[in-house]
């Protein structure tokens, strides 16, 4: 599962955005960069908006140019058969 996005050292390229399969992360315009230099009011920023969909495909984080992405795997119970 998608863990974090270190926003901080984004570009703001948006490749995330774009070779995820399960539509978990979406580029959003900012409001206030505040302490985001480099940034304007309305630059596009990747946001994690549908984690609980993610498939822990690794993409995001494959492809990310400045691999800021973390993912972990999720690991569930298995059911016991008795």
């Amino acid at each position: 599962m998608i863990e974090k996005i270190e926003i901080e050292k984004c570009t703001g390229c948006g490749v995330c955005d774009i070779v995820c399969p399960a539509d978990v992360i979406h580029m959003e315009p900012i409001d206030d960069p505040g302490d985001l230099p480099g940034f304007a009011a309305g630059d596009l920023l990747p946001v994690i908006r549908f984690r609980e969909h993610c498939i822990t495909c690794f993409s995001c984080e494959i492809f990310c140019p400045e691999q800021i992405v973390d993912v972990h795997p999720s690991v569930k119970n298995r059911p016991r058969p008795w």
